[in-house]
């Protein structure tokens, strides 16, 4: 007997099917309804630069350092005689500035008096015994050559007491001349115009001789030492022709140099290249000085004890091209645009000063120099030129 067929199994099947029916014309019905994406052209996007256009010039070259203003003369002022302060200067502390000349302290002087006034009196005595002395050996000579009376020992005698007589003026004339040079030093003068940078005296103190009484500067002498780098020293200060120096530098040419406070610019002044110091083995620098001329009338002028920037005038450098520092990356390179194309350079750079490269080999004259600032761009890219600047900026 032969089973029957459950209809539910042809509904199932039924079902099925008609879905993949359905499906299948949808797919169809939605594959004509798509329409094909709009074809467009592929266009390269240029990368906007700023350039500027090099030619050769010649550079006048600034060699700068750090340093601090010192003054030239610093004098320690001692006590050369023995005694007590009697008087000091009416206003005398530490800062003030004492014209050439003034009186900066006394010391007593009544011992050194005396002794003066004693040897001055001596020797008026002295010369008045001289003269009698010399009178009675004439007489006693004249007697023994032409009467032949007395002796010559008592001719001989009355000459020693001559030269006795002078031996004891040479003596206190130069007692005399001791003692007035000890009343001069008495007396403690400013020998320039000084400012008092150390006071170690008080009224009524009791100094003896090599005791430090002052401490003065001249700040009308000033300089600075800085240190240079010893490539930038032999490449661009210009010294002059000297053979006589076998083992040091010669002296400098007259060379301006410009010098301003780190903490405000327009604290400034003017010197000029004085001499090399030393050279220091340790860091490769060539210690130079710089002497400052002077300025009068500034209401903050240059004084001791500030740190300053020192700019020397150096040689020139000829046939160079003036970059923007940007636009010379760490690896010696720049890029130039050649028919609207990027093109990678290798330059050589001479120096770099006041955020400039100057670059003396790898450019030609009237080359396009890309000044923008780039991170590894790829080689020939499409380049549109935003703006041109002058060289340098």
């Amino acid at each position: 007997m032969t089973p029957k067929t459950s209809p539910s199994l042809f509904l199932r099947i039924s079902l099925c099917l008609l879905i993949l029916a359905a499906g299948g014309a949808g797919f169809i019905v939605l594959k004509k309804m798509k329409k094909p994406p709009q074809m467009v052209e592929a266009q390269e996007r240029a990368l906007p630069v700023q350039v500027v256009q090099v030619q050769p010039e010649q550079v006048d070259v600034v060699i700068s350092g750090y340093g601090e203003v010192r003054s030239r003369t610093v004098v320690p002022l001692s006590a050369e005689v023995t005694g007590r302060i009697t008087s000091v200067h009416e206003n005398l502390q530490v800062g003030l500035v004492v014209p050439k000349g003034e009186i900066l302290c006394r010391i007593n002087e009544q011992d050194y008096r005396l002794e003066f006034d004693t040897a001055t009196a001596r020797l008026k005595n002295l010369k008045r015994d001289l003269e009698l002395a010399r009178k009675e050996l004439a007489r006693v000579r004249d007697l023994y050559k032409k009467n032949r009376v007395g002796t010559l020992s008592s001719v001989e005698k009355s000459e020693q007491t001559v030269n006795g007589i002078m031996n004891q003026r040479v003596q206190v004339q130069q007692a005399m001349e001791m003692a007035k040079l000890r009343l001069e030093r008495c007396v403690i003068r400013a020998p320039f115009t000084c400012r008092i940078t150390e006071l170690n005296v008080e009224q009524d103190e009791y100094v003896t001789p090599g005791r430090k009484l002052f401490t003065i500067v001249d700040d009308g002498d000033l300089e600075v030492l800085l240190s240079l780098d010893s490539r930038d020293a032999v490449n661009w200060l210009r010294f002059q022709p000297d053979r006589d120096r076998n083992a040091w530098f010669s002296l400098p040419e007259e060379t301006d140099c410009t010098v301003r406070w780190t903490e405000n610019d327009m604290v400034q002044g003017t010197g000029r290249l004085d001499r090399v110091v030393r050279f220091d083995p340790r860091t490769r620098t060539l210690v130079v000085a710089v002497r400052l001329k002077q300025k009068t009338g500034a209401s903050f002028p240059l004084v001791q004890g500030m740190f300053c920037r020192v700019d020397i005038q150096g040689r020139p450098l000829a046939g160079v091209f003036v970059l923007p520092r940007r636009a010379v990356d760490f690896e010696g390179r720049v890029y130039v645009v050649e028919k609207n194309r990027l093109h990678s350079r290798r330059v050589q750079v001479a120096k770099v000063q006041d955020n400039k490269a100057l670059v003396g080999k790898g450019l030609q004259p009237g080359e396009i120099v890309i000044t923008t600032r780039l991170e590894s761009p790829l080689e020939n890219t499409l380049v549109q030129v935003e703006q041109a600047g002058e060289p340098g900026q």
